[in-house]
């Protein structure tokens, strides 16, 4: 696990600057890949936003806090709960890689490679924490 995140104040503060758009347009990617999405039918739309809503808001509070037990927790939480709505884990490490596509595209160069680590650790993250549940 990550103990700390080293995540400047200012790659903080342009990512919350960009929240709006980072979540509309990873939202939008999510929602073209129809194979992982058709099973929710017209529900696809809020359960994305939602999701990515969510995974936004959780990453802005562990970057600011420098605690990365949050994003552990959030994981966690997410194998647990989110297969009741139909989202598996890998959709979850698909949406937060276009998440981290998205900060890359959209934030300036140097202060996005400071949010996508966190995002990577995350990806890395998640397969463990699932692997561990089914061993």
């Amino acid at each position: 696990m990550v103990d700390s995140l080293l995540v400047s104040q200012e790659a903080l503060n342009a990512f919350r600057r960009e929240t709006s758009r980072l979540v509309a347009e990873t939202v939008s990617r999510a929602l073209a890949r129809k194979e992982e999405v058709a099973h929710h039918g017209a529900e696809a739309p809020r359960i994305i936003t939602a999701g990515i809503e969510f995974t936004v808001r959780m990453l802005d509070a562990a970057m600011a806090a420098g605690e990365g037990v949050l994003l552990d927790d959030e994981l966690r939480w997410s194998l647990d709960r989110l297969p009741h709505d139909g989202v598996l884990p890998e959709h979850l490490l698909s949406r937060f890689k276009l998440l981290r596509e998205v900060v890359k595209e959209c934030m300036p160069k140097a202060l996005a490679a400071e949010i996508a680590q966190v995002i990577e650790w995350m990806e890395r993250r998640l397969p463990q924490l699932a692997a561990g549940r089914n061993g």
